[in-house]
């Protein structure tokens, strides 16, 4: 037994090299094989006994980094329905269809009567050619509208019927009809006043902004003043609800701007925000007016205001209420920095000719105000540089004076409100102190007193 033992511990193995050489030939062919093709969804057709096949599309990737930049896109992100168009849920052409039949005593005066008619119109078969030639030639109310029959704005795969037209007793109109049910209803009116729509509106955008696999449709109105002569964009924006079977507005209010909004990815997150641009740099009327432009950004249910971006100052008087602003809000070296490059770039321009004159005095004087409130030391050095610019207080820019009121009374009060004090007694002499910095329009704070020296 131990001899037989041993003769199986001591026993070769090669009669398993076949096996070896056998399971490694059917491993390597299995991994060589292609994979088998996915067989494509079977979907019915409308003719018995036929089947159509084939491979559905796949689904979109994931970002790269594997993370939405914006929160509101998992919202948008959400899976909608391919859409089946139904063509016989809508009226069948007519050709004895007449628009102009459809409203008694001629053109209709109200918003109402022309989608009622229109409504009757596509119900009873009529076509976006005809409409168009109606409002044009008949009612002469299309301008610069137009009527469109190619946008499919409900994602059910039929197209709505879109008419925009203006009139004097009117007013801009864009009206959007939905077929449903073997005719059509108007879902969604926006008519701006008579007395101030300019033009009707027009189609910016018809895209997907929001990036929940529907069109949204943004679209501009101008509004002008009662002379027509201050003229601006209306913008709204409106998407699909189908829910409550109706389209809503997305973009609140609206916005009203110098220049339509223009939908752009700012943020890389696959959702257009919607830029504004601030162009127009103001009129004797507004005085000057910040470049740059706003953004609004999608929420998960509307489009908001989300930031301001202003371009650099390029008047002088700008720099000056930057100044201004950061020394009210507490952040005082920021404000003695403006006011030192109101006084000293070479870059700003003057709004108003003597600029360069009153402005560096007043800058001057609220660098005084911003290291005395700071109890710093440069405080004796803006002090001497006013003495030194201003020899004459009689000829010397108002506010001059006013600098060495305060530096006086503080130096004898040590006290920021009685130094104030002193200021508003030379400002009841000297009024021209205050209206100075009220001169730049309707668009710049107004200035008092109390905001001259606000100790």
């Amino acid at each position: 037994m131990l001899q037989f033992g041993a003769m199986r511990r001591t026993t070769p193995l090669w009669f398993l090299i076949p096996l070896v050489i056998v399971l490694a030939s059917a491993c390597a062919s299995q991994q060589s094989t292609p994979p088998p093709v996915t067989a494509g969804v079977i979907f019915p057709t409308m003719t018995a006994g036929r089947l159509i096949q084939g491979p559905l599309p796949p689904a979109a990737p994931p970002p790269a980094d594997g993370q939405l930049s914006n929160p509101a896109t998992a919202i948008a992100l959400a899976n909608v329905p391919t859409a089946t168009p139904n063509f016989a849920a809508c009226p069948a052409p007519n050709a004895s269809a007449s628009l102009e039949g459809a409203v008694q005593g001629g053109a209709p005066r109200t918003p109402s009567a022309v989608s009622d008619a229109i409504g009757r119109y596509l119900s009873d078969g009529g076509n976006v050619g005809e409409i168009e030639r109606v409002l044009r030639d008949s009612w002469a109310m299309l301008g610069e509208g137009f009527v469109r029959g190619d946008l499919d704005l409900t994602g059910e795969g039929i197209p709505e019927v879109v008419v925009s037209f203006n009139a004097p007793e009117i007013g801009g109109t864009l009206l959007i009809y939905v077929c449903a049910d073997g005719r059509y209803t108007e879902r969604y009116q926006s008519t701006m006043s008579a007395e101030t729509s300019g033009t009707p509106p027009q189609i910016l955008s018809a895209a997907d902004l929001n990036f929940n696999q529907r069109p949204d449709l943004l679209f501009a109105s101008q509004i002008c003043d009662e002379d027509g002569d201050n003229c601006q964009q209306f913008t709204q924006l409106t998407s699909w609800d189908a829910g409550r079977g109706r389209f809503i507005n997305l973009l609140g209010g609206g916005v009203t701007s110098d220049e339509s909004p223009t939908p752009l990815d700012v943020d890389g997150d696959r959702i257009s925000e919607l830029v504004v641009r601030l162009t127009n740099d103001g009129d004797s009327t507004t005085g000057p007016l910040r470049t740059g432009q706003i953004v609004y950004d999608w929420d998960g249910a509307s489009y908001v205001r989300s930031y301001t971006q202003y371009d650099p100052p390029r008047f002088r008087i700008q720099m000056v209420h930057d100044a201004d602003q950061a020394f009210q809000q507490g952040r005082t070296r920021d404000a003695i920095a403006l006011y030192d490059l109101a006084i000293n770039s070479p870059t700003l321009e003057n709004w108003l000719n003597d600029d360069v004159i009153v402005l560096p005095a007043y800058a001057r004087y609220r660098m005084l105000l911003a290291y005395a409130d700071m109890e710093a030391p440069e405080l004796v050095d803006v002090h001497a540089q006013i003495l030194q610019l201003y020899p004459d207080l009689a000829t010397a820019p108002v506010y001059a004076e006013l600098a060495i009121r305060f530096w006086d009374a503080l130096q004898t009060s040590n006290n920021l409100h009685s130094a104030c004090v002193a200021v508003l007694e030379t400002l009841s002499l000297r009024p021209e102190g205050i209206g100075l910095m009220n001169r730049y329009g309707s668009s710049s704070e107004p200035y008092t007193a109390a905001t001259i020296c606000p100790y």
